[in-house]
């Protein structure tokens, strides 16, 4: 039997790009997909249907509104019964540059989405969670950040904004981690580098340099989203999966590591 299934996984921004092969890999997995997406989803949805067999549905959901996200998880629980997997994937990659010169209009949407975003859906989902784990049900949350979450890649031109909203995503994880502690509701972090989604190809195939910059890091989405749901399945904190994290990710907790130990060994009494 398929290790997803009797199961519902919502996935946030599911319509294309590493969400459209997280809701695949789930659906192939055995899970009933939801996919909640500001934009129509009707041919993934198709996509998943045709390919897997699974039941799939999109709902149109703006991440940013609690009160879309609340109304998404109302429908999944009166029409599926509840959530098992929570995929808080939706995010938007805002415009490249320095905090000194990004624009704050771009900038404040980038965080409703991607900050905002992943606290709407941890928030109106946690209820619902928490009751499949107490029936003994599987009960997830991925919180999908990036290379990004571990620190600022040295091999990326300044993504500020998104480089600061990526790293809140592992603030989330570690603190959801805490608050769901004893309820069986676990929740992982994937961390991937450069996925080669629809939107990265269009850009690597357009431009040389881009090309340049992008492929020798990249990972091709199904690849990722496979390793995710492994990770999630195996109660992973953090699901890195490129390589070429490893060493800016390493020295950055180093550093951290390098700071803390400066403080003095509090005396106990």
């Amino acid at each position: 039997m398929p290790e997803l299934s009797n199961t519902v996984a919502v996935v946030t921004g599911g319509r294309i790009g590493l969400g459209r092969a997280l809701a695949l890999e789930a659906a192939h997995r055995g899970a009933t997909v939801v996919i909640a997406s500001q934009s129509d989803a009707a041919r993934t949805v198709s996509e998943i249907q045709a390919t897997t067999g699974a039941a799939a549905e999109w709902v149109r959901t703006d991440v940013a509104d609690y009160a879309s996200v609340e109304a998404l998880a109302h429908h999944v629980r009166t029409t599926y019964g509840g959530t098992n997997i929570l995929v808080n994937n939706a995010a938007s990659g805002g415009d490249p540059g320095r905090l000194d010169t990004t624009d704050p209009a771009a900038a404040r949407r980038l965080f409703e989405v991607n900050v905002t975003g992943v606290f709407n859906g941890i928030r109106a989902f946690a209820a619902d969670l928490k009751t499949q784990a107490a029936q003994g049900a599987p009960a997830h949350i991925l919180n999908v950040g990036s290379e990004h979450s571990l620190g600022v890649p040295p091999h990326v031109a300044p993504l500020s904004a998104y480089t600061v909203s990526k790293y809140a995503t592992l603030a989330f994880t570690d603190t959801a981690r805490r608050d769901f502690t004893g309820t069986g509701v676990n929740v992982s972090l994937l961390a991937p580098g450069w996925v080669l989604t629809e939107r990265v190809t269009e850009l690597t195939d357009a431009s040389p340099q881009a090309a340049g910059a992008i492929l020798p890091y990249a990972q091709d989405s199904a690849e990722v989203a496979q390793l995710g749901i492994d990770g999630l399945l195996r109660n992973r904190y953090i699901i890195a999966t490129n390589p070429a994290s490893r060493a800016f990710a390493i020295e950055h907790a180093q550093a951290v590591i390098g700071e803390v130990e400066h403080l003095s060994v509090s005396p106990r009494g």
